[in-house]
């Protein structure tokens, strides 16, 4: 209940290590396999198409999964 009485909303941050990294859009590809009910993360990848091929991969297998972008 602590949450409802937040008036300002989260946000969250991804903090890259590569130091080129930096400060640029970045895109998370995030899938989760049901069957193995395990959550696994992919990236950065700085191109939102390279981010969106990997993830329909992943959907034509049958793995739910959805890119986050990032702003720098």
């Amino acid at each position: 209940m602590r949450h409802m009485l937040q008036k300002t909303p989260r946000t969250k941050k991804y903090h890259p290590t590569d130091p080129a990294m930096k400060g640029k859009t970045l895109y998370i590809l995030y899938q989760f396999d049901i069957g193995k009910d395990e959550l696994m993360s992919d990236g950065p990848y700085l191109k939102k198409e390279e981010a969106y091929t990997h993830m329909q991969g992943f959907l034509k297998k049958g793995i739910c999964a959805w890119v986050v972008m990032y702003n720098g």
